[in-house]
């Protein structure tokens, strides 16, 4: 059976920057300012510290060496009741993302993320949900975003760049691109929470190489979910024009969505992916308006390989982890599209990541 990866995606604001107010989209879709986080913002750093419950494991700080940029995963109680084998998919999937790339800003960033299984945030996952993701976050203007990634080398010219309107960027985001400080938050305050559907059975097996294997034909795997949860509060979402605050807005990745050379889609119908003005072509974006699923994720409605990222040569079951949707048996793989879309949103690669580009 084939599902959406998500049902919903929050994006939820710590009010402590000037960066932006406070703002969550709830589970109709509506976008509404909100007083008192789930969490004490990012205005000061703290360590974490595991909960109270026995059953709960401690925070897993996932580091690698050459890379400024950490992952602190901070394990839900929820997660007591997971199937063996879950942590270490998730942690593997974090490995991934801290081998192969760093902060923009070159100093250190760790990323605060809650994990829960069956529940997200203190809510339970709705039925049919593989995954869900809840990103803090600041609305900030094009002027911010676009002089940030020019620390990336990019350069921005199409012919219908939102100049106005306003842009969400995740705090990971912030972070990374040095418009906050890359340590602030803790187990308290994080930058995000990714969960995970209780109602699945799940291939538990991992590594951090990026590619899974043994999925069986009744299975999901669980290592490709967390690579794809974990991308989106690193903040591969898109906005495309939404209205937050009477206002348009737009993400960093909506940045690099094109509708042809020149001209970006900003339309929630598929555009593609470049991070050359449109001049080549990485990747066929989920046509949302036609057949739901998140903007920025690959298109997968039909099958695999309907976006054309999965490298030539990929096994018959292979799917990308950053795919719309997923059927069981399906072995999850990060592509080099993928690195490429998670170095256009605000991060560097490492010496190991540039080597898989």
């Amino acid at each position: 059976m084939l599902f959406p990866l998500e049902l919903l995606s929050h994006l939820q604001d710590h009010n402590t920057s000037s960066l932006g107010q406070e703002y969550i989209i709830n589970d109709a879709g509506l976008v509404s300012p909100v007083n008192g986080a789930k969490s004490t913002g990012h205005g000061g750093s703290s360590s974490s510290s595991s909960s109270s419950s026995s059953s709960t494991p401690s925070p897993t700080l996932v580091t690698a060496s050459g890379s400024n940029l950490q992952i602190d995963l901070i394990w839900d109680s929820s997660v007591g009741a997971a199937p063996s084998g879950f942590t270490t998919a998730v942690i593997d999937a974090a490995q991934f993302y801290v081998t192969n790339f760093t902060s923009t800003s070159g100093g250190k960033v760790v990323l605060y993320i809650d994990v829960g299984y069956g529940e997200i945030a203190g809510t339970a996952l709705p039925k049919g949900a593989l995954g869900e993701s809840e990103s803090m976050g600041y609305l900030t203007n094009y002027a911010t975003v676009t002089s940030a990634l020019a620390k990336d080398g990019f350069t921005f010219t199409a012919s219908n760049e939102p100049t106005t309107g306003q842009f969400f960027i995740t705090s990971a985001q912030a972070k990374t691109l040095g418009l906050i400080s890359g340590t602030s938050g803790g187990s308290t305050s994080v930058d995000g929470y990714i969960a995970f559907g209780s109602g699945f059975s799940w291939n538990t097996y991992a590594n951090p190489n990026g590619t899974n294997s043994g999925t069986s034909s009744s299975q999901y795997d669980l290592q490709a979910v967390a690579q794809h949860e974990l991308s989106e509060v690193m903040g591969r979402i898109g906005m495309e024009g939404a209205i937050v605050a009477n206002k348009p807005t737009y993400t960093i990745l909506d940045l690099f969505d094109f509708a042809g050379k020149g001209t970006l889609a900003l339309s929630g119908q598929g555009g593609y992916f470049s991070n050359n003005n449109g001049a080549t072509h990485m990747g066929v974006f989920n046509n949302a308006s036609s057949y739901g699923g998140d903007i920025a994720d690959w298109a997968s409605y039909s099958s695999p390989t309907q976006s054309g990222t999965l490298p030539a040569g990929s096994a018959s079951n292979a799917s990308d982890s950053y795919d719309a949707f997923l059927a069981a048996g399906g072995n999850g793989v990060v592509t080099t599209d993928d690195l490429f879309v998670d170095a256009a949103l605000g991060y560097k690669f490492t010496t190991a990541g540039a080597a898989l580009a």
